[in-house]
């Protein structure tokens, strides 16, 4: 198995633009965006030492800075000082770009390969996800039609693929069995991009924001990629047993930070 992540510095003002009016006030600032990393990774290294995790980053001094206060076996953790490739991928449009990029950058692996968001707090060792067949998600959500149409969600996707009706799963983690995935990740990044295309300006509202109006469903990424394995007619093994993702209220990313205390060097 081969995890793989993506640490960097966030244009909160291409979030907003994206839809992701919240951004600032979850993600906070870069220092606090690394902060949460380091704890998120501390957790997977305690429970599988020696995990080949590879973190694509645009400051790796300051991620070293930060994973240097765990006590745990980093063996298998790789930096990669990434920053003039992600420093291009911050000049599109939508402010997910760089994360189906960064996944591009691995299509050609034949290892099985996972995923990891920044954000995410690993519960027990993955070897039971080992040699899975399926894809991987944290958890299933919805139906993409079940959800309310002033989001844009729904709009974005009738227009890109003509239906929404799908099974909607989160992607903090997205995994991909052994063998060749190169068609499999070019598709699901080229329906990302699809969606975040549509114009959703005539649907979307913010109850928060009402004089705001937006073009893109921030979420295009995820509902890309769910769509492409719809279409495909993959099987899916959630993994919220294994990992959880704290993604879920604004103070959410603190949780992340609190759940590696015990892992800190004393």
């Amino acid at each position: 198995m081969k995890a793989i992540s993506l640490v960097f510095e966030y244009d909160f003002n291409k979030q907003v633009t994206s839809g992701r009016t919240w951004g600032k006030t979850g993600y906070k600032t870069k220092d606090f965006i690394f902060e949460y990393s380091a704890a998120s990774f501390a957790t997977f290294a305690h429970h599988n030492p020696g995990l080949d995790h590879e973190v694509m980053t645009d400051d790796k001094n300051l991620l070293e800075e930060k994973i240097s206060k765990y006590n745990v076996d980093w063996s298998g953790l790789k930096i990669i000082d990434a920053s003039s490739k992600i420093q291009e991928w911050k000049k599109h449009r939508y402010c997910f770009y760089p994360a189906m990029m960064h996944l591009k950058e691995y299509e050609d692996v034949s290892d099985q390969l996972i995923k990891l968001d920044n954000d995410l707090e690993c519960l027990k060792p993955l070897q039971g996800l080992e040699e899975n067949t399926d894809i991987l998600f944290w958890k299933h959500e919805r139906n993409v039609n079940k959800g309310r149409e002033y989001w844009g969600e729904r709009e974005a996707s009738r227009r890109a693929f003509g239906t929404d009706d799908y099974q909607l799963y989160n992607m903090g983690v997205t995994g991909f069995p052994r063998g060749d995935k190169k068609d499999m990740i070019r598709e699901m990044v080229s329906a990302g991009l699809k969606m975040s295309e549509v114009d959703i300006s005539n649907v979307v509202h913010f109850p928060e924001r009402p004089d705001l109006k937006v073009k893109i469903w921030s979420c295009s990424e995820q509902t890309g990629y769910c769509y492409t394995v719809h279409k495909r007619n993959c099987s899916v093994t959630t993994v919220e047993d294994y990992i959880h993702h704290h993604c879920y209220g604004f103070d959410s990313k603190k949780q992340c930070v609190d759940s590696a205390k015990h892992l800190l060097k004393r």
